[in-house]
């Protein structure tokens, strides 16, 4: 449940758009043929291999999360701009992106942070812009996991490498002028 009382919705871009999703679309939305090309400045700054990784949880888009929002807006990315928010990307209200699955404390904090850890890449990805408050949340989603997931996880004894790369890329990150 979010802080507003309901589920998140699901972000399938098959779901959205089942009228024209095929069923190979279906089985695996973001083949490499379906994922959409990253905007030019994205593609400059976030280099590493783990922002193409599609297996590893902890990757951007290697998430359910990461995943079906990018599947959800790889066709209307045409809907995203510079002034693009978390909120945009999300589809709620501003106010509600802090606690989009629910508050992000404890376990049950995980998916709120790894939805707007999600957001925030999806953003960047399609747009190449974020805004300075929005990466900020964005940068504390980050610490979340990367804090909560060693207390949560026995087999986790540190912080995982790849969001530690997530978080000192986006804390780098500086919107084109």
């Amino acid at each position: 449940m979010n802080g507003v009382g309901h589920r998140p919705r699901p972000f399938s871009g098959c779901a959205l758009r089942a009228a024209t999703c095929s069923l190979t679309d279906l089985e695996n939305p973001m083949t490499e043929a379906r994922r959409p090309e990253p905007a030019p400045g994205f593609a400059e700054h976030f280099t590493d291999p783990l922002y193409e990784d599609r297996g590893n949880e902890l990757a951007p888009f290697g998430s359910d999360e990461g995943s079906d929002l990018l599947a959800s807006w790889r066709d209307r990315s045409g809907e995203l701009g510079p002034a693009s928010t978390l909120a945009t990307v999300l589809d709620c209200e501003p106010s509600q992106v802090a606690a989009y699955a629910g508050e992000m404390s404890g376990v049950d904090g995980i998916e709120t942070a790894m939805f707007i850890a999600s957001a925030a890449f999806v953003l960047l990805r399609l747009t190449g812009h974020l805004s300075d408050g929005d990466r900020r949340l964005a940068l504390e989603a980050l610490d979340f996991q990367i804090r909560i997931l060693p207390e949560i996880n026995s087999a986790v004894t540190e912080a995982p490498e790849v969001l530690l790369r997530q978080r000192d890329d986006l804390a780098s990150w500086r919107n084109p002028v």
